[in-house]
This record gives structure tokens, sequence and C-alpha cells, in this order.
């Protein structure tokens, strides 16, 4: 018979009996989950930024610990349009995951496509291969290997294939201020407008070094390169108590709730999305 899953409150009634104090404080996001699925095919990136989750984890594929093998394009597909969820590929970049059109293409025509990119290597032949609409979420970052005039024509050829939309962002970071107005008037000369996001790494669960305990209630769907779904990203990143495996089987409930040890080692974007934390 399985276990049924504690609620928040209960975790937070567990929690404080066995350490012997209530929580100092809560985290509460008031997103409401959209219902997506949040796919990594790869984390593998052309870029290195200063600000990037994955940086901030310390788990680089090249010298990642627990690297996660990369599933198929075609049991990616399969999988998807049997969850029957809208999708969203991100990563690292997802256009260095081998066969992203082809999974694209796969998936069901009424499921919504959202494709998080950097857009600084040449999709010239993968924009092309993509046969129906797709929404891309362009992050533009002034770092290293990152190439305006490359993403310039990406965007060119995006806006010309007619069946795809986009929002284009930067992020507002310490280390990319110098160059980005330059770079935000450079593409707002050819058409493009780059809105800005603040940067989550403000966030208190972050980057603190030292952790403290909390109850964490997430309402997502978080799934790593081998279908594995994890609670956070930060534990993704980590390849760190996964749950089910989405290409295994369906999944489970969207909400997930668990006794965590690390909050203060949090992924930035751990803030975001349908989230409560309470924190001992």
């Amino acid at each position: 018979m399985t276990e049924k899953p504690m609620t928040l409150t209960e975790t937070i009634t567990r929690m404080a009996d066995r350490l012997g104090t209530e929580p100092g404080e809560e985290y509460r996001n008031p997103a409401v989950f959209d219902g997506h699925l949040r796919i990594y095919p790869t984390l593998a990136c052309n870029l290195r930024c200063a600000y990037c989750v994955n940086e901030a984890m310390g788990c680089r594929p090249h010298r990642h610990p627990h690297r996660h093998p990369l599933a198929g394009p075609q049991a990616w597909a399969e999988a998807i349009n049997r969850e029957g969820r809208h999708v969203v590929f991100t990563g690292g970049e997802p256009f260095l995951y081998p066969g992203l059109a082809e999974v694209i293409n796969a998936l069901r025509p009424e499921l919504r496509v959202r494709v998080y990119s950097n857009f600084c290597l040449d999709l010239s032949d993968q924009l092309a291969r993509i046969a129906r609409p797709v929404h891309f979420f362009v992050s533009w970052h002034p770092q290293q290997r990152a190439d305006r005039e490359v993403f310039l024509r990406n965007l060119m050829l995006m806006r010309d294939r007619g069946r795809f939309t986009a929002d284009i962002h930067a992020i507002d970071a310490v280390e990319t201020a110098p160059a980005l107005a330059d770079d935000i008037a450079h593409f707002a000369r050819h058409g493009f407008a780059i809105a800005m996001d603040s940067d989550q790494r403000g966030f208190a669960g972050a980057g603190q070094g030292l952790c403290r305990p909390a109850a964490c209630a997430k309402t997502l769907y978080l799934i790593a390169p081998d279908g594995s779904r994890f609670q956070c990203v930060s534990r993704l990143v980590r390849n760190d108590r996964p749950m089910e495996n989405m290409l295994a089987g369906p999944l489970g409930p969207a909400a997930a709730v668990s006794e965590c040890p690390d909050f203060g080692n949090c992924a930035p974007c751990d803030a975001l999305g349908e989230t409560t934390m309470a924190v001992f």
C-alpha cells in the first residue's frame, strides 16, 4: 500500500517536534501553477554566465559528478503526448540537444510549445526544421561567447518564419550592466525590443553558504535530461533526490512536499513558481 504523502502543515509539525523549534521565517510565491511540463533535454550550454543556475550550483556538465544521460527524441515525444500537457523546453541550451526539432514536430498539435534559448548558436537549420508554432523565450546574455550578430540573425530568421512568436529579455545583473545599454539600442535599431528581468540572486535561499532546514512545498513539473522529475531546480542540477521518471510511466501529482536540509544552497530560480517554504 502506497504511503499517503504528507501535507506541508504535517511536515512542518514533524520538523518542529524533531528540531525543538518553530519555523523562523516563511517564503511564499503567490504564483499559480500553469500546468506546463518544464523539460531540460540537456544541461549543457554554449555560454558561461556568472548568474546561471548551473554555475551557482557548481554543476557545469563537464565537472558534474552525476551526469544525466540524455533521453532520445522518440521517448520524449511519446511521454509528452501521453501526459497531454503543454511543454517548456529549457536547460542548459535546449538547441544543444540532438533532435529538439524532431521532438517538437512529433507533439500533438493542440499542445503549446515554448523554448527557452539564448539564440547564440547558428539556428538557421534547426529553425527551418520546426514545422509547427513555437513561442520562444529568448534571452540575451552579453557574456563569454555571446555574439550579438548571430543573436540578431536568429531573431530575424524566427520573425521571417511566420509561425514563431517570442518574448526577448535580458537579466538586469551587475555583470552585464556595462554592455547592456549599447546592446539594447543595437537590437532596437533592427526592430527588436529587449525587456529587462530582475536578477533572481536576491532570493534569501540562494548562495548563502550556510544551509538551514526547511519544509518546502512546490507545485511544478521539472524534468531532467533522463526523464527524472525533481522538486526544485537545485536538486535537478545536482541530481539529488529524484522522484518518479516521466519516461517510465505517468507523472504523479503536481504538488510535492518535502523536508529539505539545503535552504541557503537553493538555485536562485527556486523562488519562482507556486512555492511555500517554512525555514527553521
